[in-house]
């Protein structure tokens, strides 16, 4: 008879084979978002959750329980803000809390002269908080503004619900959203930078060790050994980020002969659209915050014939957490090698002035000089009253008023960046006198041929604009292949480099004649 291999009998009578890592699971699985074991015969859900659900891995269930979850959101009106804006900064929180996937119920406002420090809103605003989500069965505190570790876990404590702050909602999101490995190890590592203070939240039942006579002895808390992996994961991260960046840095170099685009601005604005409508090209678009993580460069070739490498960036958002502009460094380094940024503005969002504000505040943050910007005023199909477009052309002279939905206004963006490139480039008129193949293609690939015409003596003669620095690439590697005709790239025309001679013999003859 055919004897079964020892994993496979291991693994039937539910041990683990040789070489292989255990995972160990409690007897009675513990829903982490509830606090509550499975019901008999299947595995707890929070409310909302429907069949559809249940058709899922156990995993993938478990990982989106938060996005079931119904939520009340807070907001804590200063006085240098006033309530009405806080209220608008919450309606952006609830569309935050939409693409996370969870349910806004309910909203509150509180107005402080300054946060409180134990628990952000006060103790009798947490007891209203507390008897306001008892009554629209919520399950999740969202707060606008990000909590200390201690008011996060006094909160809890006396909510008696999961308490999420602005940057941990934002970070899910950037997680949910992640899909090149770039970006997922920099989500990751700005998760940790966020988690690693408030790991005592989290083991808060195992900070300490227990007292008395015969208890003590050596070894961690789990709390110290989760804050030394947690320590040894970031720096993994950060040297493989610091790989990541290097390789970047070099297709970056690559690029600086192009005249570099970057569109940015804030989340939502149209970016990724503008992007399609403009190249041709067909990246994923979709109503939401932070649909796009990556940068991504593509093409446009523009009607006079000349190219630009235009690059779609992350957008900027409100308090925008501090480690996750750290972590997206390297992705933000796209903006501050582009030539030209494109400010991509939503003219529909009641906050327009604000947002603007914000791109300003990120870009001073993350590039080390001015750049040039131009202003891109997107959706002009949503508005109602034509004056209100006036209006906003009025208080932003020069800005491009588009529509990358219908295509409105795209061509005056597109000849406004060929006369930019026009002005960055040199024109030059040179007769080919060898390797005539590889020179002509190099013309019409890296310039603009504006005329090609034979010589007297029947050589290809060009007149063609470059840039400079391709001028000075093409007159590096073809020396000695072409002749100028007129101009050289500098004003001048280049001097023959004289034929160096050799030192007379002793006889007093010329070795070199």
């Amino acid at each position: 008879m055919t004897r079964t291999p020892r994993a496979k009998r291991k693994r039937a009578n539910g041990e683990p084979a040789r070489g292989r890592r255990v995972a160990l699971l409690p007897a009675v699985p513990v829903d982490p978002w509830r606090g509550e074991t499975p019901e008999a015969g299947g595995e707890s859900r929070p409310p909302g959750v429907g069949s559809s659900r249940e058709r899922e891995p156990r995993d993938r269930a478990w990982s989106r329980r938060r996005l079931a979850e119904t939520s009340v959101l807070v907001g804590v009106a200063l006085p240098s803000a006033g309530r009405a804006r806080t209220e608008e900064h919450l309606d952006e929180l609830a569309r935050l809390a939409h693409t996370a996937g969870a349910r806004v119920v309910g909203r509150l406002v509180q107005e402080r002269d300054e946060p409180d420090v134990r628990t952000f809103i006060g103790r009798g605003k947490v007891a209203e908080l507390h008897r306001l989500c008892d009554d629209l069965e919520a399950n999740l505190v969202i707060f606008d503004d990000t909590l200390s570790p201690a008011q996060a876990r006094n909160l809890e404590k006396e909510l008696e619900r999961s308490i999420v702050d602005r940057s941990e909602l934002i970070l899910d999101i950037f997680a949910r959203h992640a899909r090149s490995r770039t970006a997922m190890l920099q989500v990751e590592l700005a998760q940790l930078e966020y988690m690693r203070p408030r790991l005592r939240r989290l083991w808060d039942h195992l900070s300490r060790q227990d007292g008395g006579i015969g208890t003590r002895g050596p070894g961690e808390t789990q709390l110290e050994v989760d804050r030394r992996r947690v320590g040894e994961r970031i720096s993994h991260l950060k040297r493989e980020l610091h790989d990541r960046d290097r390789i970047a840095e070099v297709q970056r170099k690559s690029r600086r002969d192009e005249f570099r685009v970057a569109l940015v601005g804030y989340t939502n604005a149209g970016k990724s659209s503008l992007l399609n409508a403009l190249a041709g090209t067909e990246l994923l678009v979709e109503d939401q915050l932070f649909s796009t993580l990556d940068a991504t460069t593509r093409r446009l070739v523009l009607p006079g014939g000349g190219q630009v490498l235009l690059t779609d960036t992350v957008g900027f958002i409100r308090k925008l957490p501090h480690d996750l502009v750290a972590s997206f460094r390297s992705t933000l380094a796209e903006i501050g090698a582009a030539d030209l940024l494109l400010h991509v503005c939503d003219v529909t969002s009641p906050a327009f002035a604000a947002h603007i504000d914000t791109v300003h505040a990120v870009l001073d943050e993350i590039l080390d000089g001015r750049r040039d910007t131009w202003m891109v005023l997107n959706k002009i199909d949503a508005l109602r009253d034509p004056a209100q477009l006036d209006g906003l052309l009025r208080r932003h002279a020069g800005a491009y008023p588009v529509s990358a939905r219908t295509g409105t206004g795209l061509e005056a963006l597109r000849s406004a960046l060929q006369a930019t490139l026009r002005s960055r480039t040199v024109e030059v008129e040179i007769e080919v006198l060898r390797r005539a193949g590889e020179v002509l293609a190099f013309c019409y690939r890296e310039g603009r041929v504006e005329c090609q015409e034979a010589s007297a003596s029947g050589l290809p003669c060009l007149r063609v604009r470059f840039s400079e620095a391709v001028l000075r690439r093409f007159a590096k590697r073809y020396e000695g292949d072409y002749r100028w005709v007129r101009g050289d790239g500098t004003g001048s025309a280049p001097r023959r480099r004289p034929r160096r001679r050799k030192a007379p013999t002793g006889d007093g003859k010329d070795s070199g004649s």
